[in-house]
């Protein structure tokens, strides 16, 4: 029988609260907690930013006035405009991955490739390196990182990561449609700079995307997935991080690192 890991399958809710959960998922396993698998959404357009990425000027008031979120992630990389998309979130200890940056994030790719391909998407890994932090823009969907999903060379999912004490959160986002322009302006992205399954040519509800991502992620990892929900001691770790984020969730989050001192929060 393969390994269980477990399935959170959460319906779509603010920025702050979606990322608070993401890293309690990760101060979870740092803590000898149960590998996770998330799939969720975001309620209206949210804009997630890299953990060091500059807040430029004049953003925080244009996205209030376009009624546009703003949160920071613990994971690096460039700004995402959520809303029209699902987001996965994957937790593990590092040794349940492949060893090392490029080939967990490898994994992560062959896992969306094979979930996309199930819903008659031809995509492929973008080859070129990976853009140096003076190179990348603000937007994460303007130009693909080495081993993200491109189809027609515009980028359909993008991903992140983080490592800290023993463990690794990969979060990314699959994009089902068109962001709002007013949002996307707002925010400062590139309306058509990326790619949709809408604009594919692929009409899918989000339960199908979610069903599909399930079984290759399940494939690819050569586990079970246990459906579940966080644990009481998660809860309460996630709703105190996001009432400490909630008034700036701009700010950079607290750093995952220092939770791993914490006791298990959802066991084996």
């Amino acid at each position: 029988m393969p390994e269980q890991w477990r399935l959170i399958l959460d319906s779509p809710a603010d920025g702050v609260w979606n990322m608070a959960v993401d890293e309690t998922l990760l101060a979870s396993v740092q803590a000898g907690g149960v590998p996770t698998l998330r799939l969720y959404g975001w309620r209206g357009p949210w804009l997630s930013l890299g953990y060091a990425q500059p807040l430029p000027p004049g953003l925080v008031s244009a996205c209030a006035r376009a009624e546009v979120g703003i949160v920071r992630r613990v994971t690096g990389g460039a700004a995402v405009l959520h809303g029209a998309d699902v987001t996965y979130s994957l937790t593990a200890p590092e040794a349940a991955l492949p060893d090392g940056l490029r080939a967990s994030y490898a994994l992560v790719s062959r896992a969306l490739l094979r979930a996309l391909g199930e819903l008659g998407v031809s995509a492929y890994p973008a080859s070129g390196p990976a853009p140096t932090t003076r190179e990348r823009p603000f937007d994460c969907f303007e130009r693909p990182g080495q081993d993200e999903i491109c189809v027609g060379g515009r980028k359909l999912a993008g991903s992140a990561q983080r490592r800290a004490g023993g463990a690794v959160l990969q979060h990314g986002s699959v994009r089902l449609g068109d962001d709002a322009i007013p949002a996307a302006q707002a925010a400062g992205i590139a309306p058509d700079a990326a790619t949709n399954l809408a604009a594919l040519g692929v009409q899918v509800p989000d339960r199908t995307l979610r069903s599909a991502l399930v079984d290759a992620f399940a494939a690819e990892l050569d586990v079970g997935f246990e459906p579940a929900t966080l644990a009481s001691e998660e809860r309460r770790m996630a709703l105190a991080r996001y009432r400490e984020r909630r008034a700036k969730p701009w700010a950079p989050p607290s750093q995952p690192g220092l939770l791993a001192s914490r006791p298990p929060l959802a066991s084996r």
